[in-house]
C-alpha cells in the first residue's frame, strides 16, 4: 500500500519577507520542512511581512494575505480551515500564536509542535491564554537549552520535554574568500584593522546590544592600534544617536556606517573584518552564543567576540567556545577579548562551525518531524 503524502501547517509571526532572527529561523524551518521526504504540501500563515518576498520552495503555500493585524491573521487561518481538509502536523512558530495553534490542532487532529526562542519565553507573557497553554506543554522545540529551562520553570512543567534545535546558516552563502577590492575602496579601509558589528540599529528596547559597547572602548583601542576602523553594518532609526555618540567620544574619524547591506553582499562585508564584536549589556539582549551574525562571521573565517552566556552549562559547552566570551559590563574584558581575537589567524574556520550548517539543522528537524508523525516523539526529546 502506498504511503500517504504528508501535509503540514505552520503559523509564524514572520518568515519570508520578514525582519530579524526569528524570521530567518522560520525560513530555515519552512525550507527544511518542505524538503522532508514525502512532504507534499506545506501551508504557512504569517502574521507580518516587512520586505519583498524571497524565492520559496515549490511545495510551500505562503498565505501572504494573512499579514497585517490580528484580524487578517485569524481570517486567513479560518480560510485555511475551509480550504484544507487535512494536515498531519502543525508547527507553531512563536509562543504568542500558541492559542490559535492549539485550536487548529484540535480541528485537524494532528500533533502541534511549538517553537520558542529567547527572552519572550523566559517569564509569563502578558497574555493569559498563552500562559495557560504554556502550562499544558508536553513537548516543544527550543533554539536554546536555557530558554527551555526558564519556560519550564515559570510554567511549572518540570516533566515537559523539548527538542534542542539551534540556529543554523546556509553555508553555501558564506565561506572564506578574498576581500573585495571595490568594498575596500568604498570604505577606505586598505591597510586598516577592522572591527565589525552588524544588526538592526533600532532605538528603544534594542539599545546596548553591542554598538554602544564597542564605541565606548574605541578610544583605548585606537590608542593601542591607531590604524583601527570600526565598521557598523546595518541601518535604523538609532543611527543618528550612535553617530553623535562617536563624535562625543572623539572617535568619529574611525567609525564607518555602511547603511543597509543586502543579503547578496553580506558575506563580502563580513570578510572585510578582522574581528566581529557584539557584546551587548542590555538585559533584554539575551546572551545566546549562536546568534545568526556570529555564525555568519565565523563561517567567513572571522573571530567573534560575544557575551559570556547566562547559563553556566553554556559557558562550558565546547560549541560555545567558538565565541570569545566577555563580560559586556567590563570594558577591560571587551578590550582584552578584541585583542585576543586580533591575535588569532583570520581566514580559517574553527572546527565545530559545521554543526551549525543547514544540512545538520535539516537532519535534526527531520528527526523531530518523523517522531511526531509516527507518534513516538518522547524517544527523541531532552529533559
Amino acid at each position: 500500500m502506498r504511503k500517504q503524502a504528508q501535509r503540514a501547517l505552520v503559523l509564524v509571526t514572520d518568515a519570508y519577507g520578514g525582519r530579524g532572527g526569528i524570521a530567518l529561523y522560520c525560513r530555515n524551518l519552512l525550507r527544511a520542512l518542505c524538503e522532508y521526504p514525502g512532504m507534499e504540501r506545506v501551508v504557512a500563515v504569517p502574521r507580518k511581512i516587512v520586505y519583498e518576498l524571497e524565492e520559496m520552495p515549490a511545495n510551500l503555500r505562503y498565505c501572504s494575505e494573512a499579514a497585517g493585524n490580528n484580524i487578517t491573521f485569524l481570517l486567513a487561518c479560518f480560510r485555511v480551515v475551509l480550504s484544507e481538509r487535512r494536515f498531519d502536523l502543525l508547527i507553531c512558530g512563536h509562543i504568542h500564536l500558541l492559542p490559535v495553534a492549539r485550536l487548529l490542532g484540535i480541528v485537524y487532529g494532528c500533533s502541534v509542535i511549538p517553537v520558542i526562542y529567547g527572552v519572550e519565553s523566559w517569564a509569563p507573557t502578558p497574555h493569559r491564554s498563552v500562559n495557560f497553554f504554556c502550562r499544558k506543554l508536553k513537548s516543544f522545540i527550543s533554539i536554546r537549552r536555557l530558554t527551555a529551562k526558564r519556560l519550564m520553570d515559570w510554567a511549572k512543567t518540570p516533566n515537559a520535554c523539548y527538542y534542542y534545535l539551534p540556529n543554523c546558516i546556509d553555508d553555501s552563502q558564506y565561506g572564506i574568500r578574498e576581500r573585495r577590492n571595490d568594498l575596500i575602496e568604498r570604505y577606505n579601509i586598505r591597510g586598516k584593522t577592522v572591527i565589525m558589528t552588524a544588526g538592526r540599529l533600532d532605538a528603544g528596547l534594542d539599545l546596548n546590544k553591542g554598538f554602544d559597547e564597542i564605541l565606548e572602548v574605541l578610544p583605548e583601542l585606537l590608542r593601542r592600534i591607531p590604524e583601527l576602523t570600526y565598521l557598523v553594518m546595518g541601518d535604523g532609526e538609532d543611527r543618528a544617536r550612535l553617530e553623535r555618540k562617536a563624535t562625543q567620544l572623539g572617535v568619529s574619524r574611525a567609525v564607518i556606517f555602511t547603511g543597509y547591506v543586502s543579503d547578496a553582499e553580506k558575506a563580502d562585508h563580513y570578510r572585510l573584518a578582522d574581528v566581529f564584536a557584539m557584546p551587548g549589556r542590555n538585559p533584554a539582549f539575551d546572551r545566546y552564543p549562536f546568534r545568526f551574525v556570529f555564525l555568519e562571521a565565523l563561517t567567513c573565517g572571522v573571530p567573534v567576540v560575544g557575551c559570556t552566556p547566562e547559563d553556566p552549562s553554556e559557558i562550558e559547552d565546547p560549541h560555545s567556545q567558538l565565541i570569545i566570551q566577555v563580560d559586556p559590563n567590563k570594558n577591560n574584558e571587551i578590550i582584552d577579548g578584541i585583542l585576543i581575537a586580533l591575535s588569532r589567524p583570520k581566514g580559517t574556520q574553527q572546527p565545530g562551525i559545521e554543526n551549525f550548517y543547514f544540512a545538520k539543522f535539516k537532519t535534526m528537524f527531520h528527526e523531530i518531524v518523523s517522531g511526531n508523525l509516527l507518534k513516538d516523539s518522547p524517544m527523541r526529546l531532552q529533559h
